[in-house]
């Protein structure tokens, strides 16, 4: 009886011995081939049918080995960019927000509420990516980005409605600083910018970038 779990963890170890040994590499080409077989079984073929034309469609050893290589050449170097530019730009924000709240507030109340909105922005920044894998994929290119768009343009809507009705409740500085509640305007489009950007990631993206569930290997009950 065809075993699917098995003859996957066959197809790794073929993997692996052909040349791809990279652990990354292959979890992400055994989602690819799940996704397959998925698509496979649902129009109606049998589990081991379905198998033979993932592994067919998901294309040879020697072409995927060839690819991955091209991968891995020039992901680190992206990879290593997107990553300084990023520190960059946190070190940055934590530099202003701490200058900010030493300089601007002068309440440990006050301090402390900055404080606070402070590291819930970082935390959207930092966290987002996980985040990601519970967002809905959608497969439409136009739709995708106009939920995506729509999504960050909340962001600063539903910012200017809590300025326009919370920040007046709370008491202004004599020299008309805006109070230290004010930061969390900026979480609020923090927020739903970040769900905007992964709500505009494709399904392919997510997996390039890890942002995707941890895959369940389906329970087997034992035969009675």
């Amino acid at each position: 009886m065809f075993n699917l779990e098995q003859t996957i963890k066959d197809w790794r170890r073929q993997m692996a011995t052909e040349g791809i040994k990279t652990r990354k590499v292959l979890d992400e080409l055994e989602s690819h081939l799940r996704d397959e077989i998925e698509r496979q079984t649902k129009s109606g073929a049998s589990v081991q049918s379905a198998f033979g034309m993932a592994l067919e469609n998901l294309g040879n050893i020697k072409s995927l080995e060839n690819e991955f290589r091209k991968t891995r050449e020039t992901s680190p170097a992206v990879e290593r960019l997107l990553i300084g530019t990023c520190g960059v730009f946190i070190g940055f924000i934590v530099f202003l927000s701490s200058v900010t709240i030493l300089l601007c507030f002068y309440s440990w109340e006050e301090r402390a509420m900055a404080c606070a909105a402070v590291v819930a922005i970082l935390i959207v920044a930092l966290g987002w990516s996980s985040v990601v894998p519970f967002l809905p994929v959608i497969a439409n290119s136009s739709l995708r980005w106009g939920a995506g768009l729509l999504c960050v343009a909340i962001g600063f809507i539903v910012s200017n409605l809590f300025c326009a009705f919370v920040l007046p409740h709370f008491e202004v500085s004599p020299d008309h600083q805006l109070p230290a509640v004010g930061l969390w305007a900026v979480f609020l489009i923090a927020v739903f910018a970040c769900a905007g950007v992964g709500l505009v990631l494709t399904k392919r993206q997510r997996k390039m970038w890890g942002m995707t569930k941890p895959l369940v290997a389906p329970s087997t009950s034992p035969k009675s």
